[in-house]
């Protein structure tokens, strides 16, 4: 009689990007907890947080991303074991900057999602904090990336990548639609923010695949410091031309009329350019 295989499980590698965001959030969480929930006040995000400082408090958009309440462990926990197990597949085909940036991107449309839910229900005066949107972004495009890969749900349950992420998404709209028709109440969880980080995810791979996928040899956020960098190229490159111009017309004269004939200021550009040539 032959037997079943035994199923074989096995923990991703944590990758880089993983690590580092593992750590930040881990390492923020106990700070917090030192503090007794001050950074709360101070990073949390709302829509009067975002306006504040003449809109230099939009800067918690990101810094919400790194916060957790640090009166319940669960939350950062499941956080950080979900970008534990999806992130490294992520990260296999964006590389290191592409999760960097799909996380944060993930969480910043999560927190304005999150922000236009609050201003519905009258609760903008709630901090939002949590990773919960940007792992959301990247759950969502590990499971476009492979929808039939099978994982095991509590280490117990054989469940496809796609069903799985469909599920708690759709767990997500429901909610967050019996609170518009006032059956659930607002507060607590904050499903704008897992709503539009899985929608970010779901349009970072339908739309803009190609820019995570190559996002180790470009700047963040669409190659702003690539062109920044091209333009000083050029720059450089114009003013090395004018200078050996300059010289040209120099050496040409030192040759017709001689070194005499030579302004101070003609000189200390021959004595300046001949250490340069040196070097």
């Amino acid at each position: 009689m032959t037997g079943m295989p035994a199923r074989q499980f096995a923990f991703p590698p944590l990758t880089q990007a993983v690590k580092m965001l593992i750590f930040i959030n881990v390492g923020v969480f106990l700070v917090n907890a030192l503090l007794a929930g001050a950074l709360i006040d101070w990073f949390g995000v709302w829509l009067g947080g975002i306006l504040e400082y003449f809109g230099l408090g939009s800067v918690r958009l990101v810094t919400y991303q790194f916060l957790h309440s640090y009166l319940s462990i669960r939350h950062i926990l499941f956080n950080m074991l979900f970008l534990y197990f999806f992130g490294g597949m992520v990260e296999s085909e964006v590389g290191k900057r592409g999760l960097i940036k799909l996380y944060l991107v993930s969480g910043v449309v999560g927190a304005l999602v999150q922000i236009l839910l609050s201003v519905v229900f009258g609760t903008t005066d709630i901090r939002t904090v949590g990773a919960s949107g940007a792992v959301y972004g990247i759950m969502v495009y590990a499971a476009f990336m492979a929808p039939s890969s099978k994982v095991w749900f509590f280490g117990i349950i054989p469940v496809m990548l796609g069903w799985l992420v469909g599920i708690l998404v759709f767990i997500g709209v429901y909610e967050t639609i019996l609170m518009v028709q006032g059956h659930l109440p607002p507060g607590g969880v904050a499903h704008g923010a897992h709503l539009g980080g899985a929608l970010w995810g779901f349009l970072a791979f339908r739309f803009f695949r190609s820019s995570y996928m190559t996002a180790d040899h470009r700047p963040f956020f669409g190659g702003i410091g690539g062109r920044f960098q091209r333009w000083r190229a050029d720059r450089e490159a114009k003013a090395s031309q004018e200078r050996q111009a300059t010289l040209d017309q120099l050496l040409e004269k030192v040759h017709r009329e001689g070194m005499s004939s030579l302004t101070a200021a003609e000189r200390r550009f021959l004595e300046r350019t001949s250490k340069g040539m040196k070097r």
